[in-house]
């Protein structure tokens, strides 16, 4: 991919070859993210590293010739995601491990510490993504408030095809780079390529805020998720009994909480919560000021006024009241 281009000699993709591995660790460290590396158990390296920039967005075509072993914790500003393109690696995230083959992917996220063992026919795509991209496609297209971390959570992307869809975006901008290296220089061009490889990630790979994304009918999750999501969203009853809520689309409450929990990053009583906290905040905030807090809570279910009222608080920064407040 980006060997390609480096061969093509395009503008701004650089070619890096070395046999030298504090001089490797030294250029991946400014490229990808500050890490501890070790490749004294196997051959001499031979690494081929190929990188290039789309705006803020940094890709690496990585590939050791060796086995080596990388211990990274990203900063808060960026996340990495890694597509395996040749060989087998092994990665470590939160005390899980998982293998990544040819055309697999898998995100870290900032402050969550990652183990990567690679061997020498091992080779990777990283794309190091500011963490801002992605907030702000939350905040500012989503309309989602961002409230709390921005997570992704290792293994649990939502389709098989994400990785094949992140590698065609990847290879199409490749080409385009290749084709018309003026154009894609355009800085607002870039800024809609990163939004468009954020909406992929955060619409695809379960995060912290998939279940309110999928609020906003971005919703990739089976079948029996996306009806019982339906059931939820017509319910206006005080209380939900998830067993009944899985007898209704017919799974057993455990598929109905594994499903949740992956394609959505929540419990079925979470994604409740979420639900009657985004019906409130519309409500207070479309209000003419003529119906109290407590009236707009028993409209949306809620009758627990006063855990509520701390559960807005946490995911919109102020209590039910002050939005009213500042509408009026």
């Amino acid at each position: 991919m980006l060997a390609v281009l480096a061969q093509s000699n395009v503008a701004g993709v650089q070619s890096f070859h070395s046999d030298r591995a504090d001089v490797v660790h030294e250029h991946l460290s400014k490229r990808l993210s500050r890490h501890r590396f070790d490749c004294g158990r196997a051959e001499p390296i031979d690494a081929r590293i190929y990188s290039m920039e789309l705006g803020a967005i940094q890709f690496v075509d990585l590939q050791y010739g060796t086995e080596v072993d990388v211990e990274a914790q990203l900063e808060d500003d960026h996340f990495l995601v890694h597509l395996a393109l040749d060989g087998e690696t092994v990665m470590w995230a939160d005390g899980n491990r998982y293998q990544l083959r040819p055309d697999e992917l898998m995100v870290s996220s900032p402050g969550t510490p990652l183990k990567v063992h690679m061997t020498g026919n091992c080779r990777h795509l990283a794309v190091r993504m500011p963490a801002s991209i992605c907030t702000d496609y939350l905040g500012q297209q989503l309309h989602i408030p961002v409230q709390r971390r921005l997570e992704f959570y290792p293994g649990r992307e939502g389709t098989r095809e994400l990785p094949l869809v992140w590698r065609g975006m990847l290879t199409h901008i490749c080409g385009q780079l290749q084709l018309c290296p003026i154009t894609m220089g355009n800085k607002r061009l870039q800024r809609q390529y990163g939004m468009l490889l954020a909406e992929v990630l955060l619409g695809n790979y379960c995060n912290s805020y998939s279940e309110q994304i999928a609020l906003h009918g971005n919703d990739i999750s089976p079948r029996h998720v996306r009806r019982a999501r339906e059931i939820i969203h017509d319910s206006v009853e005080e209380t939900i009994s998830i067993a009944a809520l899985a007898a209704q689309v017919g799974v057993s409450v455990r598929s109905l909480q594994s499903g949740f929990r992956h394609f959505l990053g929540v419990t079925p009583l979470e994604y409740v919560r979420r639900h009657r906290l985004e019906k409130l905040h519309s409500a207070l905030m479309e209000s003419d000021g003529g119906a109290s807090v407590t009236e707009l809570m028993l409209e949306c279910g809620i009758v627990n006024f006063g855990r509520y009222a701390q559960y807005y608080r946490q995911q919109y920064g102020c209590l039910p009241s002050e939005t009213l407040r500042k509408r009026g």
